[in-house]
């Protein structure tokens, strides 16, 4: 068997993405950097994104991640320029809704993703670190990671479609059965040796664009969600290397952010799947 003829089969009905790949240093980030936690840009004249549901309602977001595209090097249908927030609340499922699948993982209740198109350089029109509003209630709070970490982008490169997106196995199996003698149904009637091959594939990464990987499954499908195609923004579970840095989705899971290719052109950001799972 070719696993590579049939990889590359796939490939054209599953281009390539352009992806953007982030590396994350135990720098402290500026105000306008690239980040993960830390005190967010935000215009004083905004609304400041609360929680609507559970112990977060009515409580102040935290800053999960802020991507400045003046500092990111451009792919298509990304902006480029405008900073991007992903805000989450901090409470046991980090702002994911707690049915943890369909519709509702669009739901931005307990997260919001922000983007501000034009940005302010005169910081006596922003909110200090002293100014941002803080949770105020009586419960733990949980987040993914601790401290603050700039995030530097790497050069773009284009990733193949691995097995963890929800529409690999249809194509996969459609190029297999036109390659082979034999027939499958799903990806679990290969081998167990062929099937591992194609999970050593997968990327977990900290990276826009590009293709998802998952420990537990896609929550999209052709059924639900499946118009929400683009990685918006994937943060990979960080730690026990030399730099002590601390991003831990649950048991190192990831948290992905999806978002439909349209809305993501027009800079829409309303429509955004928000989904975190771990081992």
């Amino acid at each position: 068997m070719d696993i590579e003829k049939i990889l590359e089969k796939v490939g054209k009905i599953l281009p390539p993405q352009p992806a953007v790949e982030f590396t994350v240093k135990n720098e402290k980030p500026g105000l306008f950097d690239c980040k993960v936690g830390g005190t967010p840009y935000f215009p004083k004249d905004m609304e400041y994104p609360r929680g609507r549901v559970n112990t977060f309602k009515d409580q102040p977001l935290i800053l999960l991640a802020q991507l400045n595209f003046e500092q990111i090097p451009h792919i298509p249908d990304f902006p480029e320029k405008g900073i991007l927030q992903f805000f989450i609340a901090g409470d046991d499922l980090y702002g994911m809704s707690p049915k943890c699948f369909g519709e509702a993982l669009a739901a931005q209740d307990n997260f919001r993703v922000i983007y501000h198109e034009n940005i302010i350089t005169d910081e006596t029109k922003l909110l200090s670190a002293d100014e941002i509003p803080v949770y105020e209630g009586d419960e733990k709070i949980f987040l993914p990671f601790t401290g603050e970490y700039r995030l530097v982008p790497s050069e773009p490169d284009d990733q193949p479609a691995g097995v963890h997106d929800f529409r690999f196995e249809d194509a996969f199996v459609k190029c297999f059965n036109e390659t082979e003698d034999e027939e499958i149904d799903s990806l679990y009637d290969l081998d167990e040796d062929v099937y591992e091959k194609l999970g050593d594939k997968a990327v977990f990464r900290t990276v826009i664009g590009g293709y998802p990987a998952f420990t537990q499954e896609d929550p999209r499908s052709s059924d639900s969600l499946g118009d929400c195609d683009v990685l918006l923004f994937e943060l990979d579970s960080t730690y026990g290397n030399d730099e002590n840095i601390d991003i831990m989705w649950g048991d190192s899971g990831t948290g992905t952010f999806f978002i439909p290719r349209e809305n993501l052109k027009k800079l829409d950001f309303s429509r955004v799947v928000y989904n975190y799972d771990c081992y």
